[in-house]
């Protein structure tokens, strides 16, 4: 088991990934949890993960069979927190400082939804992504700096709030001290021209959504933490 290594994949029990794409993601040893039902789709991968965390309830006594009982922390049910709360409590208590989210997107928009708004609540205690087979999320406060493939679609949007003061350079369609807000304005489908992408903000909390177009778009962020 590799409990204590600074970075995690976290899988939930939405749309599973890619065969390749958990593969990619695996390929630097991280360490694995299952969120609830995510165990199934690890198990479908062949792979028995480090840590399940839930309440168990979306998960075959058969599946848990399979995995050693010192790995499964079962986290009473109760209706002021999901299963991903659950594994990222514990991720941070662990030591966990990094973590890529996966099965986290799909099925229910009302989870998908709640999942993105963990990415601020968790925020400033762990850095978090959000990945699946056609792009990652990320939310970013103050400025933050990627790489990607020229050409791939960017998209801005405001996690609530109005976010003010956002400059970007390296996309196509600019922002210069601007302002986007939820349902008004935001930046859907921006692309980029040119290396380093930067983006500030100056308050407020933004979604950055990069799209994948194939299993070799991914960002490179900087600092590079993934």
């Amino acid at each position: 088991m590799v409990i204590g290594q600074n970075h995690a994949i976290i899988v939930g029990n939405g749309d599973p990934p890619s065969a390749s794409l958990f593969s990619h993601l695996m390929s630097n040893s991280p360490t694995l949890i299952c969120a609830d039902g995510g165990l199934k789709t690890v198990l479908n991968f062949g792979v028995v993960p480090d840590v399940v965390v839930g309440d168990l309830d979306s998960i075959e006594i058969s599946d848990l069979d399979r995995v050693p009982d010192e790995r499964v922390f079962k986290v009473d049910a109760d209706n002021t927190s999901t299963d991903l709360q659950k594994a990222l409590k514990h991720a941070i208590k662990i030591g966990i400082k990094v973590a890529t989210l996966l099965g986290f997107t799909g099925r229910r928009s009302d989870h998908v939804l709640w999942n993105l708004g963990l990415l601020r609540t968790f925020g400033d205690l762990i850095a978090l992504r959000m990945v699946d087979d056609y792009g990652e999320t990320r939310l970013v406060k103050g400025i933050v700096r990627f790489r990607a493939e020229i050409g791939q679609k960017v998209s801005l949007s405001p996690l609530d709030e109005p976010v003010t003061g956002i400059v970007t350079r390296g996309l196509r369609f600019a922002l210069r001290n601007e302002s986007l807000e939820l349902g008004v304005r935001d930046g859907i489908s921006n692309e980029v021209v040119q290396n380093p992408v930067e983006i500030v903000v100056r308050q407020g909390s933004l979604l950055v959504f990069v799209q994948r177009n194939s299993d070799k778009d991914f960002v490179g962020w900087e600092p590079q933490i993934f």
